[in-house]
């Protein structure tokens, strides 16, 4: 096992699947070689000050065991810094952990800080904040809105959702196409691939090809190929925009849908009339009228079963800011 230092166990105790005991037990298990630190923190002013506590104690990995709001929150302190992040999917969605293999037991996942695979990925800055896996604004957005709500203000949801997994986003989906509101939003965008005015339903950044690992939205999108995808949804109608989510669901991706417009891009800037809502990673990040968005290359270095880009270093952080 290659030599570290400290290993720091971040525990979300609200994610659909984290139990402390649970995963304490078998993370000991598979690392009882290691000096490990557990944390669970009750509030994100208290994971902070953990976090920025083990980044100046040099720990040289962080796990999170949570979804990808918990994902989210780690990286806005670990990008860029000699740090690597190992993703133990307990949440709903997992979307980054689906995208770095680590769909099977604790223990498989665990393996990877014994083998020492890690690769470097990609991650997307939006408005000074970081983005891993997808986010957007429009019918994608009030989807995982609902379904957050309903998780903070519902007890009983969660154990629903324990059940269900990852099938809750498609029956949300379902029941926001057919009984939703069919709402528009107007934006100006500006990006070498992709400029102008849009009317659109929805509007998605992707770092990687699958949302909820079931919509195959950007099918060519890669998390360490150093641009990010764009997706734009024109559709006039709610029939026509349906029809467009069929043919997803089917693994059929819809290139001949004029109203399905798709770019890769390195840096866009989007303008709105009012201030708007982005939903990235599971999380609302803050309101405004305008979003730059830009790839920050080879962000954060991550464990992961399935990249096979080994040991590759993070950019620093004077790198990867925002121009």
């Amino acid at each position: 096992m290659p030599s570290m230092s400290t290993i720091s166990v971040y525990m979300n105790q609200q994610a659909s699947h984290c139990s402390f005991n649970f995963w304490k037990d078998r993370i000991h298990r598979s690392l009882f070689r290691s000096d490990v630190n557990y944390r669970t923190p009750k509030s994100l002013s208290e994971l902070y000050e953990a976090l920025r506590l083990d980044i100046a104690n040099g720990v040289d990995t962080i796990v999170s065991v949570g979804g990808d709001g918990t994902v989210n929150t780690l990286i806005q302190e670990i990008a860029g810094k000699n740090i690597s992040l190992l993703v133990v999917p307990g949440g709903t969605a997992n979307d980054l952990a689906s995208e770095l293999g680590h769909k099977g037991g604790v223990d498989e996942v665990i393996r990877c800080i014994r083998q020492g695979e890690t690769s470097a990925i990609d991650l997307i800055n939006i408005n000074g904040r970081y983005m891993a896996t997808n986010g957007g604004i429009g019918f994608g957005g009030d989807v995982a809105k609902r379904i957050n709500t309903l998780r903070q203000k519902t007890p009983s949801f969660k154990k629903v959702m324990n059940i269900t997994g990852k099938s809750i986003y498609s029956f949300f989906v379902a029941q926001e196409l057919l009984s939703g509101s069919y709402e528009t939003i107007d934006v100006e965008i500006e990006s070498d691939q992709l400029s102008g005015r849009f009317t659109t339903c929805a509007l998605w950044v992707n770092n990687q090809s699958k949302i909820a690992d079931t919509f195959t939205i950007a099918p060519d999108t890669k998390n360490n190929d150093g641009t990010f995808n764009l997706v734009l949804l024109t559709h006039p109608n709610r029939a026509m925009l349906i029809n467009c989510f069929l043919k997803v669901l089917r693994g059929k991706y819809p290139l001949d849908d004029p109203h399905f417009i798709s770019v890769e891009t390195s840096k866009a800037k989007l303008s709105f009339s009012t201030p708007t809502e982005f939903f990235g990673d599971g999380e609302i990040f803050s309101q405004s009228d305008t979003f730059n968005i830009e790839v920050a290359p080879k962000a954060l270095s991550v464990f992961s079963l399935k990249l096979g880009q080994k040991n590759m270093t993070p950019l620093a952080p004077a790198q990867i800011a925002l121009s």
